[in-house]
């Protein structure tokens, strides 16, 4: 048998597999609508389920494909099938192009409703109003730490966290076909981007005016409208806007990471692998915070991001944001929190929700 007959049979095979795999697809998403009809309650979103989906079958692959791409099959498989119920409408940190956006579409899929927004706290207000069903904020970055526009608005709305997604971020330098700059121009990013590339533009562009905007994709838009401007941001941005990558890769370190929430008014259910965010508020006297963090050390909980925030009702007054592991509804955290409370520490509970996958 020729090369060609070869070819022409392992194509063949795809094919029947391809029709398989159509008639499964289809099959799934009738279940998926019968699914939903089932369910006791009015939200189609169950994001303990779905992340339940993708733990299991990136523990059941084999390969060849990676988990990666296990996960990014299934999770567009999901979203399509959830599509079939509802169409659910997202809020992002726009322009189109932001690694907000990328982040969405890592959580949700392409299945949605994409909504931009100029400021974060529009997308709080947005879910706030209504106007959409769920949105996605950063929380923390690896280099520059908290958002505390975030960190400000979770205080402030009655709000729910419902997943969280962790994000490798890779900086371009973007423009339009030119060497690096010297001087005379702009380099416009967010002022995030700005801190997680400060050593690279030290180094390459020493001199040159930096020039925060409210995002990423704001920068590489305000390219296209002004020679003088060069922006930072994501490959999706360069592709989105039409522009050269200057220089790729110029953040300052390679494990640059952004941690993106998932915020609505749902509760997540339990899963084997659950984080529980709260905010707490203590007198302002001594020996609180070890008051606060006490528990905690007592009980083994695993305290994996800590921070805070003027509380804005007295001064000298913080709000403390915490993360650890655990779900709110499990015995040891029920537990912590009741202690807490025995030491008359305000706790607002912001949300439990499953771990990252990636």
């Amino acid at each position: 048998m020729s090369k060609k007959d070869d070819l022409s049979k392992i194509r063949d095979e795809i094919d029947s597999i391809d029709n398989k795999i159509l008639s499964l697809l289809n099959n799934r998403a009738k279940l998926a609508i019968q699914a939903g009809e089932a369910k006791h309650d009015s939200s189609k979103y169950k994001p303990a389920r779905e992340s339940s989906i993708l733990e299991r079958l990136i523990d059941l692959n084999k390969g060849p494909l990676e988990a990666e791409q296990v996960k990014n099959v299934f999770s567009e498989i999901i979203s399509s099938c959830r599509s079939t119920e509802s169409t659910f409408t997202i809020s992002y940190l726009g322009p189109e192009g932001t690694f907000s956006e990328s982040a969405l579409l890592g959580q949700f899929g392409k299945s949605v409703e994409k909504i931009p927004q100029e400021t974060i706290r529009s997308i709080f207000e947005s879910l706030d109003n209504g106007s959409s069903d769920f949105g996605i904020v950063p929380i923390e970055n690896s280099t520059e730490g908290s958002v505390n526009a975030t960190l400000d608005c979770l205080n402030e709305f009655d709000l729910k966290i419902c997943g969280e997604i962790e994000m490798e971020i890779r900086h371009n330098l973007l423009g339009h076909n030119r060497p690096l700059p010297k001087e005379g121009l702009e380099i416009h990013a967010h002022e995030q981007t700005l801190g997680q590339c400060r050593i690279w533009l030290e180094s390459y562009c020493p001199g040159v005016k930096l020039v925060s905007v409210n995002s990423n994709a704001q920068a590489a838009s305000n390219v296209t409208e002004d020679n003088s401007v060069i922006a930072i941001a994501g490959d999706l941005a360069a592709k989105k806007y039409g522009l050269d990558i200057l220089s790729k890769n110029i953040e300052d370190y390679s494990s640059n990471t952004t941690r993106f929430l998932t915020i609505g008014n749902i509760e997540s259910g339990q899963t084997n692998s659950d984080k529980t965010s709260i905010m707490a508020t203590t007198k302002n006297e001594e020996g609180a915070l070890y008051s606060l963090l006490e528990p905690f050390s007592k009980l083994k909980i695993n305290l994996s991001h800590l921070t805070y925030r003027p509380s804005k009702v007295d001064k000298w007054q913080y709000a403390f944001f915490l993360d650890f592991e655990g779900h709110k509804d499990d015995v040891l955290v029920k537990n912590l929190l009741s202690r807490l409370a025995d030491k008359e520490i305000e706790v607002k509970i912001l949300g439990s929700y499953p771990k990252s996958l990636g």
